[in-house]
């Protein structure tokens, strides 16, 4: 099949798997003689994958080494990949929403601190002078 069909086959763009062909995430199909690309039902199942991948939030740098197992290696191998991917991911995500936590609750304390400050306060020029500056500067 050509691009566009391999594109519609895995509701990917054709220029999303143009790039993953230049980042060397998905093999480069062979070419017909008249140079256009042939894609494979095997191209477009790990197409499909990587597709899944990115929809989890996955960077590029880690659906890479998934891909590279699925168009060559087992299920086995694959499954193992991606349990050690998923695992690192599940981690990081872990901590990432500790400091989105932390980041929220910081904020709403900030807010709460630039909804008590006093009239007066906000008609001060400058932002040497300004309470808001230093509220937020000093954390």
């Amino acid at each position: 099949m050509n691009i566009g069909a391999a594109a519609d086959a895995s509701s990917l763009t054709p220029d999303t798997i143009r790039f993953y062909e230049k980042k060397g995430i998905l093999p480069r199909p062979p070419r017909l003689a008249s140079g256009y690309r042939h894609y494979t039902n095997e191209h477009v199942a790990t197409l499909r994958l990587a597709k899944g991948l990115r929809e989890l939030e996955l960077p590029l740098a880690e659906v890479a080494p998934i891909l590279s197992v699925a168009h060559d290696g087992t299920c086995g191998e694959i499954r193992e990949s991606m349990t050690k991917t998923f695992t690192k991911t599940l981690k990081d995500l872990d901590v990432r929403i500790e400091e989105l936590e932390q980041a929220r609750d910081h904020l709403g304390g900030l807010l709460k601190g630039l909804r008590k400050m006093r009239r007066t306060d906000i008609s001060v020029p400058g932002v040497e002078a300004c309470e808001c500056v230093r509220l937020v500067a000093e954390g």
